[in-house]
């Protein structure tokens, strides 16, 4: 019988699991090894008196006693012949019996020592039994338990937490604590109060369900509330230990009619009572933005300071071990086909999928909840495709449970980039009219922790999209509903609103996961509007003067605006203008103007490139210098005078010889390597394609400042790398999907 729950544990659970049991068993440290990669070995101590414990872990309640015997007497003897232990155990979760047992021990003497070391299901829950210790450092064991479900079935329970229970079940099988679980917990026991709030799929619900299994596990009854909080006074039993769970205490889209006359009195003066009782706790859970919006909407909440009661579940929390983890236990538990689940123990198939920007634990579990569909692709690509569609985490909450107000800052956040200073915000906000400091510190209250992140930066504040996927919603939402986009282009107080939504345009040359972008050509009479009234105002733009008429040229030339070709011509036209730029604008400046066909702008292309290379060339004549205007002067080089290149190449390769002997001798006296200088001239190297034959010792100096040379990628990920050792114990995790359905 399967007292302890065993049969709720992945692989990977089991393997951890043994791992601490026979440390204390054994008294010994034991090494925990991936499968397969040492010939069956799961756990392993050795010793310097040369004892080699192996210990090999198979979970294979699934599959029955004879299935495991055949197994082991057909592929792991030969296994462990072969690395000669100086004691081998077994440890399964398969009920074993005497006959099994001996013929095991036979098989494989001497290094199984005795029959009792062949550990099956009833001496597993023996040695659990006698290490309390263990089981409770296992979630899924103690919160398994048969009496815990039992208490939590109580016979005063009302019907709906049974089915609460339920689910409870079912997330039990798949949840991973974060630290989320120990602050709530904390809070919990201070206050015996606690609202749990996070975005949308962060995994409220989830911590709230574990949280009244772990309470369950002391004895509490569990008691949903379904509608208000007369359920909580129905079902009070001032003589029993009880745990009150509200899902979603304000609604799960909006806050509209939710609570019942005279609630948020109630609510407050009950979270009083529990706060005092010592046999009772009471947990909420909540959507940031529809707390903030109750806070907002009801007084009573507002004044009550809830903070100290009140934990958020961050993404930030999920590091990458956490990650791997959810993934594992949802993949390990689906349906889905094994081959399917061997393609994520892959990594470069699992890495794409917890390093994701865009990681959402709900969407993992959505997906993988579903029957396999193969035309689909193979369970990575289909997991890494719904993880780069925000519109499924944000769609609904942006169209049904916001303000018009919130729509607005939002879509004006996007077009400035996705983050922002308050005073810049206010400022774009302004040109709507209508928008007080009040509105705004409003709307930012509700939106603060579910799309965005407000945080103090003394004496401002800095406003930022909580989520790349928000970012991400909003490239799509703006794609679909072009009345958005027109807003912005008739409010826009900034070139760089106009720049920002340029990028997403499908002849910008950015794209975005998805090759989502932005169609704007049936705007084009409101982004030429926008862009002649914000081109000037050097004060709003954080974009350099020329790099803005380098926009406003592209812009021009996709979406033929004969007005703003003219415009920009004039204003190339003024001397002096060009020669002040940053260098990059200044070069993309010239390639834009020798490409444009508007009269005005051919005109202008001469005195453009003149000025443009003299201030490329000429502005900066320091040692660093001499190697920019090497660069530049290559990456232009149909626009330079041969005989001027030649000079410049002459004077920069110099200038390499002589800082190569630098670094690789060293200098005399008071002479040092300026590594600035030394990186820019690398820089300059490695636009050459023979530079292993022009300068071999630059090639050792270029791979460690990882500059890479022309032609080749930035960051390429060698062919050869141990992913065991990048991916550590994420490698471990994965890799047990390879056993998953054995």
């Amino acid at each position: 019988m399967d007292q302890m729950g065993l049969n709720k544990l992945t692989d990977f659970d089991f393997e951890c699991l043994c791992k601490d049991l026979f440390e204390e068993v054994l008294g010994v440290r034991l090494e925990l090894f991936t499968p397969g990669a040492d010939g069956g070995v799961d756990l392993r101590y050795m010793s310097d008196r040369k004892e080699h414990v192996v210990i090999q872990c198979k979970h294979w309640i699934k599959s029955g006693r004879a299935k495991l015997v055949r197994h082991m007497l057909n592929r792991e003897l030969s296994k462990v012949r072969r690395f000669r232990p100086t004691r081998y155990i077994l440890a399964t979760t398969v009920e074993m019996t005497k006959n099994a047992k001996d013929e095991l021990y036979q098989a494989f003497q001497p290094f199984v020592k005795s029959p009792s070391d062949i550990f099956g299901l009833d001496e597993i829950n023996a040695l659990l039994r006698q290490n309390p210790a263990v089981v409770r450092r296992h979630i899924r064991l103690w919160l398994n338990d048969a009496e815990i479900l039992e208490a939590m079935i109580s016979k005063n329970i009302i019907w709906r937490s049974f089915h609460f229970v339920e689910e409870i079940q079912d997330t039990l099988r798949t949840y991973v604590p974060t630290g989320a679980f120990h602050r709530t917990l904390k809070v919990l026991d201070s206050h015996h109060v606690c609202i749990i709030s996070g975005v949308p799929g962060v995994g409220k619900t989830t911590l709230a369900q574990v949280l009244c299994a772990r309470f369950a596990s002391e004895g509490y009854e569990l008691v949903e509330i379904s509608e208000n909080i007369e359920d909580v006074y129905r079902m009070w039993n001032p003589d029993s230990k009880q745990i009150f769970v509200y899902d979603d205490f304000l609604g799960q889209s909006t806050l509209e009619d939710k609570l019942f006359k005279n609630e948020d009195r109630r609510l407050l003066s009950l979270t009083r009572v529990i706060s005092k009782d010592p046999l009772k706790r009471l947990i909420f859970t909540s959507r940031n933005y529809i707390l903030a919006q109750g806070k907002a909407r009801y007084e009573r909440l507002d004044r009550e300071n809830l903070l100290p009661i009140t934990c958020v579940v961050d993404l930030s929390e999920f590091h990458r071990e956490a990650r791997a983890r959810i993934l594992y236990n949802h993949a390990y538990w689906s349906n889905w086909p094994a081959r399917e689940k061997a393609v994520l123990a892959r990594p470069e198939h699992y890495r794409r999928i917890i390093d994701h920007r865009s990681f959402n634990p709900r969407v993992l579990a959505d997906v993988l909840k579903t029957e396999f569909d193969a035309s689909l692709g193979n369970a990575a690509s289909q997991l890494e495709a719904s993880l780069a569609d925000p519109m499924r985490v944000w769609r609904h909450v942006f169209e049904n449970q916001l303000t018009e107000k919130d729509r607005v800052l939002l879509s004006t956040l996007f077009s400035l980039g996705g983050e922002a200073h308050l005073e810049r915000l206010q400022e774009a906000l302004s040109s709507f009219g209508g928008w007080s400091k009040q509105q705004i510190r409003h709307s930012l209250k509700i939106l603060d922790g579910t799309f965005v992140k407000v945080t103090n930066e003394p004496p401002r504040q800095f406003i930022e999209f909580s989520n790349p996927s928000v970012n991400d919603f909003f490239v799509r939402k703006m794609a679909d509903d072009m009345e958005l986009v027109s807003d912005i282009l008739q409010h826009a107080f900034s070139f760089d609103q106009v720049a920002n939504l340029w990028s997403y345009h499908s002849e910008s040359g950015n794209t975005v996961d998805g090759d989502q972008k932005i169609d704007l050509r049936e705007l084009s009479h409101e982004i030429e509007e926008a862009t002649l009234a914000t081109i000037q105002l050097s004060a709003k733009s954080t974009r350099g003067f020329v790099g803005r008429l380098v926009i406003a040229l592209r812009i021009s030339a996709d979406l033929e605006l004969p007005r703003l070709s003219a415009k920009v011509a004039e204003l190339i036209s003024v001397q002096g203008r060009v020669y002040g730029g940053d260098y990059e604008d200044i070069a993309e400046l010239i390639f834009e103007v020798t490409r444009a066909r508007h009269p005005d702008v051919c005109e202008q292309r001469k005195a453009v490139v003149m000025e443009g290379l003299s201030a490329l060339l000429n502005r900066d004549r320091t040692e660093a210098g001499v190697f920019t205007a090497a660069i530049y002067a290559r990456r232009l080089s149909k626009f330079v005078d041969k005989g001027v290149l030649d000079d410049i190449d002459e004077e920069a390769s110099a200038g390499v010889d002589r800082l190569m002997d630098l670094y690789e001798y060293g200098g005399s006296g008071d002479e040092a390597l300026d590594l600035n200088v030394f990186v820019r001239a690398l820089d300059y190297v490695a636009m050459f394609e023979d530079h292993y034959s022009r300068w071999p010792a630059a090639v050792a100096a270029m791979e460690e400042f990882r500059i890479a040379p022309a032609g080749e990628p930035e960051n390429e990920t060698e062919e050869d790398e141990d992913a065991e050792w990048v991916d550590g114990v994420v490698y471990e995790i994965m890799s047990s999907l390879l056993l998953a359905d054995e």
